[in-house]
C-alpha cells in the first residue's frame, strides 16, 4: 500500500485551533541520562524541564526515536528482541486535553489494552481523504471516549474525539497522546504494535508513515 499524505489545507488542527503546533515544544526521551525514565517522577521531570525550557504547555515528539525507557516493562521485552524503536508521536499535554479528528473517517475499533505501559483506552479511525486513506490511532486516552464509540461510526474533521487520560486509565504513563499512522492494521483490532524492535524498523517505517505532517 501507497502512503498519500493528504493536502495540509484539508487538515484540522488535532488540539483544536486554540493550541496551534507551532507552539509546542521539542521533546525527546533519549540522552536523558541525568533522569531517572523508569520512574514516573522522573519521566514528569524530563518532560516538564523540556517545556519549561520553550515557556510551552505542549509537547512533541518521538518518531522512530530509540528509547531505553520500555526496558521497564516485559510488554516490550518478551521474545527474542526488545522493542525499542517508537512508531508514532507523542504529544505530551495535561490530563482532559481534548483531541479532535484531523480529517473525516470512521471509527474502526476501540480496546483497553490493559498490560503495563501499553496503551490503556485506545481509539482506531480510519481517516479518508480523496481516494486514500489511512489508519490513526489515538493511544493513551480516556476510558469514557472508547465507551462513546461504536465501530462504523462517522466522524467529520474537527469532531471531538477523545481527552487525554490520567495514569490509571493511560497504561500507567504521564498523560500524553501517542498518534500513530497505519497503512496495513494486519487484522488487528483495536491493537497495533506503537514499539518495534530494531530488526524491523524498515518494514514499520513503510507501514507507519510519519504522522508529523499531521500536527497543525
Amino acid at each position: 500500500m501507497t502512503y498519500h499524505p493528504p493536502h495540509l489545507n484539508n487538515l484540522s488542527p488535532l488540539l483544536g485551533a486554540h493550541a496551534p503546533a507551532r507552539k509546542w515544544a521539542p521533546i525527546t526521551l533519549s540522552n536523558t541520562e541525568s533522569y531517572d525514565l523508569m520512574t514516573h517522577a522522573g519521566l514528569s521531570q524530563c518532560i516538564q524541564d523540556q517545556l519549561n525550557s520553550h515557556s510551552a504547555e505542549i509537547g512533541v515528539g518521538g518518531y522512530l526515536e530509540r528509547r531505553n525507557i520500555y526496558q521497564r516493562s516485559g510488554h516490550f521485552t518478551q521474545g527474542k528482541e526488545a522493542r525499542n524503536i517508537h512508531l508514532g508521536c507523542d504529544i505530551w499535554a495535561p490530563v482532559s486535553q481534548q483531541v479532535f479528528s484531523p480529517l473525516d473517517g470512521e471509527v474502526h475499533s476501540t480496546a483497553y489494552n490493559a498490560a503495563p505501559f501499553d496503551y490503556g483506552a485506545t481509539l482506531i479511525i480510519r481517516h479518508r481523504w480523496d481516494n486514500h486513506s489511512c489508519y490513526a490511532l489515538y493511544g493513551h486516552i480516556q476510558k469514557v471516549d472508547i465507551e462513546r464509540w461504536s465501530i462504523g461510526d462517522l466522524v467529520k474533521a474537527g469532531d471531538l474525539l477523545c481527552h487525554l487520560g490520567d495514569l490509571h486509565e493511560n497504561g500507567g504513563w504521564v498523560p500524553h497522546l501517542h498518534f500513530q499512522l497505519i497503512l496495513d492494521l494486519e487484522g488487528k483490532i483495536g491493537d497495533y504494535p506503537g514499539v518495534a524492535p530494531s530488526s524491523q524498523l524498515d518494514y514499520y517505517r513503510s507501514n507507519c508513515p510519519d504522522p508529523n505532517f499531521w500536527l497543525v
